[in-house]
C-alpha cells in the first residue's frame, strides 16, 4: 500500500503527474513496516510525502521515482533523515526535460533522460525542438497540423485532441528524423495508440493493416476498421520509407 499527502502551501511541480502514476500503479495491500518518502519540488521544498507499507511497496516506489528522473539523497543512508527513509530531489537533467511541458508520462521521460547526454552537443533551439517532438509538441506538432489539417486517416479536425505520432519511433530515429514532418502522422487518439503499439500499420498505398490481436472485437471497440487508409492526396514517398520501417520493425503482424 502507498499513501500520499501533499504539503499544504507548497507549489506542486509539473512532474507531479508522473509521481501520481507511481502511486497509482501499485495496487497490492500488505503488512509490514511503514516507510516515508519525501519528494521535493523544483524549488527544493518538500511538496509531497509518500508512506509505503511493506518492503514491496517501498521498493516499487523508490525504483519508479528513480525512473522518473528524481534522485534519492538517502539511497546510501542506513538511518534516514528527519523521519524519512528516502528523500527525492530534482536533478538538472530532469528539469531540462520537464521545463518544456506541463506533463510527461514516465516512459517518455525515461526516453528523454536517456538521450540528454547526446542532445547536450546540439544548439539549445534544436535541442528543445527535439525534446518537444518526443512529447508531441513544438514545431513537430505544428508542422504536422499544417500538413494534415486533421487526422491523417479519419479527417477529424478537432486539432487539440489529435496526436502528433512518429512513424519511425522517436527512440529509434536520428535527430533529423525526429523533426522530419514526413516521419509523422496526425492521428485521432485511438488510432495513435494502436499505431504506436504496433497493432496497426499502413501499406505503401496507405491502406490500414490490422494485427491478429486487433481483429474482431478489439478493432470494433476502438472504432478501427479494415477500410481505413491514410489520406491518398497527402501521402508521399517520404512517408512510405518510414512506413516500411514501421511495418518491419514495429508492427506485430
Amino acid at each position: 500500500m502507498i499513501e500520499s499527502v501533499y504539503v499544504y502551501g507548497v507549489a506542486i511541480p509539473s512532474f507531479d503527474s508522473a509521481v501520481s502514476n507511481v502511486v497509482n500503479s501499485y495496487k497490492m495491500d500488505s503488512g509490514g513496516k511503514p516507510m516515508k518518502i519525501a519528494i521535493e519540488n523544483a524549488e527544493g521544498k518538500i511538496y509531497r510525502v509518500l508512506t509505503t507499507v511493506g518492503l514491496g511497496a517501498y521498493m516499487h516506489a523508490v525504483s519508479r521515482l528513480a525512473e522518473v528522473g528524481l534522485d534519492d539523497t538517502l539511497a546510501d543512508s542506513m538511518s534516514g533523515k528527519s523521519g524519512y527513509d528516502s528523500w527525492f530531489v530534482t536533478t538538472p537533467e530532469m528539469l531540462a526535460v520537464t521545463a518544456t511541458v506541463e506533463e510527461i508520462p514516465i516512459d517518455v521521460a525515461s526516453d528523454l533522460l536517456g538521450e540528454l547526454e547526446e542532445l547536450d552537443d546540439l544548439p539549445e533551439t534544436e535541442r528543445q525542438a527535439i525534446i518537444l517532438s518526443r512529447v508531441g509538441q513544438g514545431s513537430f506538432r505544428k508542422n504536422l497540423v499544417e500538413y494534415w489539417k486533421g487526422c491523417a486517416v479519419t479527417g477529424a479536425d478537432c486539432i487539440p485532441l489529435l496526436r502528433a505520432s512518429h512513424i519511425k519511433p522517436w527512440r529509434e530515429s536520428t535527430n533529423v528524423e525526429r523533426l522530419d514532418v514526413f516521419n509523422g502522422l496526425l492521428l485521432s487518439p485511438n488510432i495513435d495508440a494502436a499505431f504506436d503499439a504496433g497493432y496497426i500499420t499502413f501499406d505503401q498505398n496507405g491502406r490500414i493493416l490490422l494485427s491478429d490481436q486487433m481483429l474482431g472485437s478489439p478493432a470494433f471497440q476502438l472504432h478501427i476498421n479494415a477500410k481505413m487508409k491514410i489520406n491518398p492526396k497527402l501521402i508521399r514517398d517520404e512517408h512510405r520509407a518510414y512506413l516500411e520501417y514501421h511495418r518491419s520493425e514495429v508492427f506485430k503482424g
